[in-house]
């Protein structure tokens, strides 16, 4: 008996000595998971189409070359981000392609106005245009930049500039103004911001005698928005004669912060 509670104490003993095995370890708890944003990319929607006499003399041709945009990640995204991803591709498409079927109308009218003029046999020079675009996501706005150039008679050429401003987070296309928590006061402040670079340039006497009244509509034109802040074009005309060319205005990122606040810095993807 002696002995054998000696065994089972020394037993015991040695039980004792083993270390004990970990306890499975429990995660942190971790805070909610982001959620997959979609990932949105720009491609080229084009036409174009060549118009000739009877003998093959090139007349006119038009060009065109817009956007069209895809989620690169959509398999990816939950309902809801996927339901306002699918609304923002048909509300920027179907805009994309009622543009591109104006654009069409107007370059065929173009072509058959050349052929008319050749067949009365008119000397003018082929009839073209061309319209190329360009975009730049900021945050959650997509300026698309809309550069076109052609001739349809005159002394020359012409060219012009035009833009449009698509919300990602409203799904639809906006005006300028709309990015600023208050719209009217970043219209009239940022008109007085650019008027005071208007006016610093050389080529400010030529303006037109109502260029006041046209750059306080600023908003109404091609207004577009990137990493260095806001870029305003006014085109061939608008301010002043042909021979002055484009002019073109800017804000920077400390000039628009003050104009459209934090929430709209925030649009922005800025701060």
């Amino acid at each position: 008996i002696v002995l054998l509670i000696g065994g089972l104490c020394l037993l015991a003993a040695c039980t004792s000595l083993t270390p004990a095995a970990p306890s499975p370890s429990v995660p942190p708890a971790s805070a909610a998971e982001e959620p997959v944003k979609p990932v949105y990319q720009f491609d080229t929607l084009s036409a174009q189409e060549q118009f000739t006499a009877e003998d093959g003399t090139e007349l006119a041709y038009y060009s065109y070359q817009l956007l069209t945009m895809s989620v690169e990640n959509m398999d990816e995204l939950a309902p809801g981000e996927a339901e306002a991803a699918a609304r923002n591709l048909e509300g920027f498409n179907g805009r994309m392609e009622s543009l591109m079927e104006e654009s069409v109308a107007r370059g065929r009218a173009l072509g058959e106005d050349a052929q008319e003029l050749h067949l009365l046999g008119s000397a003018a020079l082929d009839y073209y245009e061309e319209t190329r675009a360009s975009c730049y996501q900021a945050g959650r706005l997509v300026s698309v930049r809309l550069d076109t150039a052609g001739f349809s008679g005159g002394a020359h050429a012409n060219s012009y500039t035009s833009s449009v401003l698509f919300d990602l987070g409203a799904g639809q296309f906006i005006d300028p103004t709309q990015i600023a928590e208050d719209p009217e006061a970043f219209r009239t402040g940022a008109a007085e911001l650019l008027l005071e670079q208007a006016e610093a340039l050389e080529a400010h006497t030529d303006f037109w005698p109502e260029y006041k009244d046209i750059i306080a509509r600023w908003n109404e034109g091609a207004v577009l928005f990137d990493a260095e802040g806001m870029l305003v074009v006014f085109s061939h005309y608008v301010l002043g004669p042909y021979t002055m060319g484009t002019v073109e205005l800017r804000l920077d990122c400390e000039q628009l912060a003050e104009l459209v606040g934090t929430g709209g810095m925030a649009r922005l993807g800025i701060g």
